[in-house]
C-alpha cells in the first residue's frame, strides 16, 4: 500500500494497531491459514528440525496452528520467555507448557529445556519473527523492546521468517542501520525474500537448470519419453493431492473476490488433470525434433554444411492463474531437451507447487534430472524482474497471461522474449452464412470456456442478415447469461443489449460479455478486425469461397478460421500435444507453439582439411 509520506514509528504503530483490530475474525483466520500454507511450502521450513516461534498476541498472525503443524511434521518447537532485558527460548510440546508472562503474553513455564541459537540443529533452525510493520525491503518496526534484534544479533546463523498481514506492509518505513531484517517475509498474499536472498536463490536455480539442460541435451528419445510417461502417470496417481492444493487456491481466490473468468482459469478438475496427463502422453508420442537435419549441401571447396535442430537450453516462463501451464510447459520443454524455470502467479502457488513436486518425484524415480523443471516459490514481484535479467542462465523467456504481464516482460526483459498475446478474438458472420452453423460456432467460441485467450470476445454481423440472426442468437446467448454490448443496430434488435463504448471493441473480457457490431461488407469486417484485434484468432462464417479466401488472405492474425470456432487455437487441437503458449509475434514462432518452436538450429560442417585462402 502506498503512503504519501514516511510516517514516524509512533504513527505507524498506532495505524497498524487500528488496522489489525479492524480485521474481521474470518479474514484474520483465513490470512493466518494462508501464511501457514506458504510457510510449509518453503524449502527452509521443510529442512528445519527446530522452529523458533513467538506466541501470537493482540491480533498478530496466529502461530498456534504453525506449532501444531510443526509437531505433526516431526519438528521441535521453541518459544520465548523474557528475563529482564534478555529473551530465552524453551522447547514446548503442548499448550499446557505455557503460562501468562511478560505483558500478558503466554510464555513457557519454568523448568523446560532451553535452546540457544543454532546449538541444537545448526542451520536447520527456522526463526519466526513478529513485528508491527514491514516495508518492501524488509525493514521492520517492532514493539519497542528490542528483544528480537538483540537475540538475532547474537545468533546470526538462524534463518529468519517474518509473519504479517498485508495491512502491516508499507512502501517505506523509518529504520536504523542496526535493525535486523528478516530474510523472508510472509503475508496472506505473498512470499517475499530479501532482494539479495532472492537473487542468490534464483542464481542457484539457474545453475541447476543449466546443469539439467546439459544432461537433457544428451538424452535419447526413449529416455525422454520414459520421463514424460512417468510424469503423466504420476499426475493421475496424485490427483487427490493436486486437487486438494487447487481447492485451497480456489477458496483463497473466492475470499479475495477473484473474477469469475480468472477463477475458471485457476480451477482444476479431474477431467482437466486427465487432459494434462494426456497432453504429456501425446507429447511423448510425437517425433523428437532434436537432431533433425534440416539441410545438407556440399560446397565447391568440399565442405559439407548442414543445419541441425538443437534445444534452446533453459526456458523461463512467467504466467498467471493457469496451473495446467505447469505440466504443459514441462512436457514440451522436456521433449525438446530444455530445462524450464517457471514463475507462476501467487493465486495458483499451491497448485503449481503440487504439480511441480509430483513431476520432479516422477523424474527422480526414472533417474532423470528433477531440476529439468523448477518453480520459483517467491510470489514477490522482484522475483519476476530478476528472472527477466538472468541472461547468464536463461536463454529465452515466454510470458503467458494478461496484457499487463506481457507488456511488462517485453519492456523490462534483457533475456530474449517470445511474445504471447491476449485474445480479443472476432467472429464475422457473412451475409451468405448458414445461420444455424453461425449460432453454434458463436455459442461455442463465447461460452464453452470464458477464461481462455481463444474465446470469442467480439462479434461482427453483416447488416443483410443481422435481424434474422439476432432472432435466434439473442435468446441462446441469454440462456448462457451473456451480456451483449452492441452498436445502435444491435441495440434496436436486442432490447436487453447495452450500448457499446469505443473501449469495448478492443477489450478481452474473459467474462460472459460479448461486443457486437453491424457491418456492411467483408471489407469493413476485415478493417475493423485488423484495427482492434490482438493478432490471435479470427473466424468467418460464410458460404462464399471468394469472401473466405479474402478473409484468410487479409486478416492479420496467428490463426484465421473459416466456418469453425476460435476455440481450436490450441496446441493439443493442432496435434502438437500440449502448447507452451500462443505466439502473436511474427519472429521465430507464431500461433500455438509446439516442440519445434522450442528448438533452435546450429550449423554442422564436415571437412577434410580445408583451410581458407
Amino acid at each position: 500500500m502506498t503512503e504519501e509520506k514516511i510516517l514516524t514509528k509512533r504513527e505507524i504503530r498506532k495505524a497498524v494497531k487500528e488496522r489489525r483490530k479492524a480485521l474481521p475474525l474470518e479474514v484474520e483466520q483465513a490470512g493466518s491459514e494462508q501464511i501457514l500454507s506458504f510457510l510449509c511450502s518453503l524449502p527452509e521450513y521443510q529442512r528445519a528440525s527446530l522452529i523458533y516461534s513467538y506466541v501470537d498476541y493482540n491480533h498478530e498472525v496466529k502461530t498456534w496452528p504453525i506449532m501444531e503443524q510443526a509437531w505433526k511434521d516431526g519438528k521441535q518447537v521453541a518459544v520465548p520467555r523474557v528475563n529482564g532485558q534478555a529473551m530465552e527460548f524453551f522447547l514446548i510440546t503442548s499448550r499446557e507448557d505455557l503460562e501468562v508472562g511478560y505483558s500478558g503474553i503466554l510464555e513457557p513455564k519454568p523448568g523446560l529445556p532451553t535452546v540457544s541459537g543454532g546449538a541444537v540443529t545448526g542451520e536447520a533452525s527456522l526463526f519466526l519473527m513478529p513485528g508491527v510493520a514491514f516495508d518492501r525491503s524488509h525493514h521492520r518496526i517492532g514493539y519497542g523492546g528490542g528483544f528480537y534484534d538483540r537475540y538475532l544479533e547474537a545468533h546470526p546463523e538462524l534463518i529468519t521468517v517474518a509473519l504479517a498481514y498485508e495491512c502491516q506492509i508499507f512502501e517505506e518505513i523509518p529504520f536504523e542501520r542496526f535493525d535486523i531484517r528478516p530474510q523472508i517475509l510472509l503475508t496472506e498474499t505473498q512470499i517475499s525474500r530479501r532482494p539479495e536472498e532472492l537473487e542468490e536463490d534464483l542464481m542457484r536455480m539457474g545453475a541447476k537448470a543449466r546443469n539439467a539442460a546439459a544432461r537433457l541435451g544428451t538424452l535419447g528419445v526413449l529416455e525422454k519419453n520414459r520421463g514424460l510417461l512417468a510424469a503423466a502417470d504420476a499426475l493421475l496417481a496424485h490427483m487427490d493431492r493436486i486437487l486438494k492444493a487447487n481447492e485451497e487456491d480456489m477458496e483463497a481466490g473466492r475470499k479475495r473476490g477473484m473474477h469469475g473468468g480468472l477463477l475458471d482459469r485457476l480451477c482444476l478438475t479431474e477431467d482437466r488433470i486427465i487432459a494434462m496427463a494426456e497432453g504429456l502422453r501425446q507429447v511423448a508420442s510425437l517425433d523428437d525434433p532434436v537432431g533433425e537435419v534440416l539441410s545438407m549441401k556440399k560446397r565447391p571447396n568440399g565442405l559439407v554444411i548442414g543445419e541441425k535442430r538443437v534445444p534452446l537450453g533453459v526456458v523461463g516462463i512467467i504466467y498467471e492463474s493457469r496451473p495446467n501451464v505447469t505440466a504443459d510447459a514441462f512436457g514440451l520443454c522436456f521433449k525438446a531437451g530444455n530445462a524450464v524455470i517457471l514463475k507462476g502467479g501467487s493465486d495458483a502457488l499451491k497448485s503449481n507447487l503440487a504439480i511441480t513436486c509430483v513431476i520432479q518425484e516422477a523424474l527422480s524415480g526414472c533417474n532423470l534430472p528433477a531440476d529439468s523443471v523448477q518453480l520459483v516459490k517467491s510470489t514477490d514481484r522482484k522475483a519476476a524482474r530478476l528472472l527477466m535479467r538472468m541472461n547468464d542462465f536463461v536463454d529465452v523467456l515466454i510470458p503467458r497471461g494478461g496484457a499487463g504481464l506481457i507488456r511488462s516482460v517485453v519492456e523490462n526483459s534483457t533475456v530474449p522474449v517470445i511474445e504471447t498475446g491476449t485474445g480479443n478474438c472476432h467472429i464475422f458472420v457473412d451475409e451468405s452464412a448458414d445461420l444455424s452453423m453461425a449460432v453454434d460456432i458463436i455459442l461455442n467460441a463465447k461460452t464453452q470456456r470464458i477464461g481462455v485467450c481463444n474465446a470469442c470476445e467480439s462479434l461482427l454481423i453483416h447488416k443483410n442478415i443481422s435481424e434474422k440472426l439476432w432472432k435466434v442468437l439473442a435468446g441462446r446467448l441469454s440462456e448462457k447469461q451473456v451480456e451483449i454490448r452492441g452498436d445502435e443496430t444491435v441495440c434496436s434488435l436486442v432490447p436487453e443489449a447495452v450500448m457499446a463504448s469505443s473501449e469495448d471493441w478492443g477489450t478481452e473480457y474473459l467474462d460472459y460479455i460479448l461486443s457486437a457490431k453491424t457491418v456492411s461488407s467483408v471489407e469493413e469486417a476485415i478493417s475493423h478486425i485488423n484495427h482492434y484485434n490482438t493478432k490471435h484468432s479470427e473466424s468467418i462464417v460464410t458460404k462464399s469461397y471468394e469472401n473466405a479466401q479474402k478473409f484468410l488472405d487479409e486478416v492479420d492474425a496467428a490463426a484465421v478460421y473459416v466456418n469453425a470456432s476460435t476455440r481450436f487455437t490450441d496446441g493439443f487441437e493442432f496435434g502438437f500435444g500440449a502448447e507452451i503458449g500462443i505466439s502473436t509475434q511474427k519472429l521465430h514462432a507464431r500461433g500455438p507453439m509446439g516442440l519445434k518452436a522450442l528448438t533452435t538450429t546450429k550449423y554442422i560442417i564436415y571437412g577434410n582439411g580445408q583451410i581458407r585462402p
